[in-house]
């Protein structure tokens, strides 16, 4: 019990952390810091109901996250707010809960051998939305686009100043395109999905935006098609090859889409393949948690794999090698994008 009433604590205050995201409770506190307040001033700021209020403070004090001091003084330190804003990583992995906490029941029934492969991936309709939230927040938080660019080198930045073909694989709400091809409006985007409800909502908002030099088409990563032969000079992956049934098979289809001379820069969760040594940092819990309901779960509900969100820079270089990409034809690049790495391949010349 010693080592599970912690976790127990943490589980209803991570539900109730969720909650006052959505109540508007964490930015009342920003915007009126190092402030102590009576539960009715904090209502009244926040325009929330006192009851309500009331109870949630009840879970949050109980788990340490919120000060409640005698006449029913409250506060929050300040370092604990910024962590909670919708602009810091931290609040998303919170909202991560939403899409899993459903699904208990029937991931449970995916661990029995004559279960099911998989819960798949229509079955997580809020995904598309939480990752696109995510990524808007981290790209914010590095300058992306530019910043990334010009991070990853290779002459990636000064190209697409100049105008290249560019193939973005797996674009879901399409966030990051869109950011690329508005910062770079002399390149040519081509940006595709399995998902076609996410690539009209994409549509949309291009021609809201203006964004005419984007295309996005119904794709399968692990299936390129025909005409994209030789075509790109620079394809952009971002998030999505853990994801994928048959990931060794996208990262051979790689150099094909490839003119003579290009790059590829594949973003990915930064772990190590070695478990034992993985499971040595607390926070590892939470990506093998969101690989458990979601990114294993829907590569393995198609007959995949299920490579898993915690597959490792180690595999990942591996399986570049044995896709075709030779070991002076890799960079990665680690800890400049927090949790984060980045693989930069390089065809020939590159982009130099």
């Amino acid at each position: 019990m010693e080592k599970l009433a912690p976790l127990l604590v943490g589980a209803h205050a991570g539900s109730a952390i969720i909650a006052g995201h959505y109540a508007g409770l964490w930015e009342t506190f920003h915007q009126h810091p190092d402030q102590k307040w009576t539960i009715p001033e904090l209502c009244e700021k926040a325009g929330c109901k006192e009851r309500w209020v009331r109870e949630w403070v009840g879970v949050l004090a109980s788990a340490g996250v919120l000060k409640l001091e005698e006449g029913m003084i409250l506060s929050c330190d300040k370092d604990v707010v910024e962590a909670l804003l919708p602009t810091s990583e931290l609040l998303h992995f919170f909202t991560s809960l939403e899409f899993i906490a459903d699904k208990e029941n029937r991931i449970g029934a995916c661990f029995k051998k004559d279960g099911p492969l998989g819960v798949g991936y229509s079955d997580y309709p809020n995904f598309q939305d939480w990752m696109a939230e995510w990524s808007h927040c981290r790209n914010t938080n590095q300058n992306f686009p530019e910043g990334y660019m010009k991070m990853v080198g290779g002459g990636v930045h000064e190209a697409l100043e100049k105008g290249i073909e560019v193939l973005e694989p797996g674009c879901g709400r399409g966030r990051h395109v869109m950011a690329v091809a508005q910062r770079y409006p002399n390149s040519k985007f081509t940006s595709f999905d399995i998902d076609n409800e996410a690539l009209e909502l994409n549509k949309v908002d291009a021609e809201k935006l203006g964004v005419k030099n984007v295309e996005f088409v119904l794709g399968d990563f692990c299936n390129m098609k025909p005409e994209w032969t030789n075509k790109f000079d620079y394809v952009m992956i971002f998030d999505c090859m853990h994801d994928l049934p048959h990931p060794a098979e996208a990262m051979k289809g790689l150099k094909g889409v490839l003119k003579d001379n290009g790059i590829v820069t594949m973003l990915d969760i930064d772990t190590s393949s070695d478990m034992v040594s993985q499971t040595k940092n607390p926070i590892s819990a939470v990506l093998y948690n969101i690989s458990l309901h979601h990114c294993m779960s829907v590569s393995l509900s198609s007959g995949g794999v299920g490579l898993g969100a915690c597959w490792g820079v180690e595999l990942a270089q591996k399986m570049l090698g044995e896709a075709g990409w030779k070991e002076e034809e890799v960079r990665v690049i680690t800890k400049d994008i927090p949790n984060h790495a980045v693989y930069v391949m390089t065809k020939g010349n590159g982009l130099m």
